[in-house]
């Protein structure tokens, strides 16, 4: 039996204000943001969490999944189109701006990508992320575990201030169109 659309709707349009505020929490207290102050903040009761993603670790897990799926579809279409080189830039591109926005959804995936090494949920989560970053980047260019290896690098400098954070990019976007 399927849910009517209009459940599926009002399932939809409830998740993005959780995501919202479980983003911001988390972002600011780590995955041990308090699911009281997350429902509080949304306007419904510790129990509609916890029915909707069983757990604190499943609010987290949810929304660690639904940060990389945004990152993930902003570089797909930054870099779908147009030559080798032009897809680079465009892969290069939508990670730079988002390593650099100093936004809580940035704050919140640096820190779940810490966090995943002492979390084994999250651990596999970020696994299966960054095997399918390394088939895609590859899929793209010859160089692709290099380009792979220097994203990830770059997301773990993101405790530098903004703007030796976009020279860092630039940098590496210039020396990779110097091999390319």
């Amino acid at each position: 039996m399927s849910a009517s659309p209009s459940r599926v709707t009002a399932g939809r349009e409830t998740r993005a204000p959780v995501f919202d505020a479980a983003i911001r929490r988390l972002a600011a207290s780590g995955p041990d943001a308090s699911f009281a102050t997350i429902a509080a903040e949304v306007g419904v009761t510790q129990g509609a969490l916890c029915h909707r993603f069983g757990s604190e670790e499943g609010l987290v897990e949810a929304v660690y999944k639904e940060t990389v799926r945004c990152h993930a579809e902003r570089v797909v279409e930054a870099s779908s189109t147009g030559t080798t080189r032009q897809r680079l830039r465009g892969q290069l591109g939508a990670s730079a701006r988002l390593y650099g926005s100093d936004t809580p959804f940035h704050h919140l995936l640096l820190r779940l990508h810490v966090e995943a090494a002492s979390r084994p949920h999250l651990a596999t989560i970020a696994l299966r992320v960054q095997h399918r970053q390394r088939e895609y980047v590859n899929s793209r260019v010859a160089v692709g575990d290099a380009v792979n290896a220097a994203v990830q690098g770059l997301l773990v400098q993101q405790r530098e201030p903004p703007d030796p954070q976009r020279r860092m990019t630039k940098t590496f976007a210039d020396l990779l169109e110097a091999l390319l």
